[in-house]
């Protein structure tokens, strides 16, 4: 095994985090980080702010569940991936 391909760079890492069972880019870990970044966000900004400025709770709590979803919804892609059984082509047979 070549050294390279067993050090794994944090930047590796994270786009590793961020892809599917196929190896593509899925959408769903991707609205989840955003969403948990915002309201990580939303939390620090609000406890230095004044309650005048605080967003609707209805908002919070929506992007949350969006969050929790994107989530759920990734970690039960990943942990009921079927495997596809490999198929062989057939040889053809010759008549004599």
């Amino acid at each position: 095994m070549n050294l390279k391909t067993k050090n794994m760079t944090f930047k590796k890492w994270i786009i590793q985090l961020f892809k599917d069972e196929r190896g593509s880019v899925s959408i769903k870990p991707v609205v989840a980080f955003i969403g948990a970044l915002f309201l990580c966000i939303t939390m620090i900004i609000n406890s230095f702010s004044h309650e005048d400025f605080k967003p609707a709770e209805s908002l919070v709590n929506a992007v949350m569940v969006i969050t929790c979803i994107g989530l759920g919804a990734d970690s039960i892609d990943k942990f009921s991936h079927k495997k596809v059984a490999e198929t062989t082509p057939e040889e053809p047979k010759i008549e004599e």
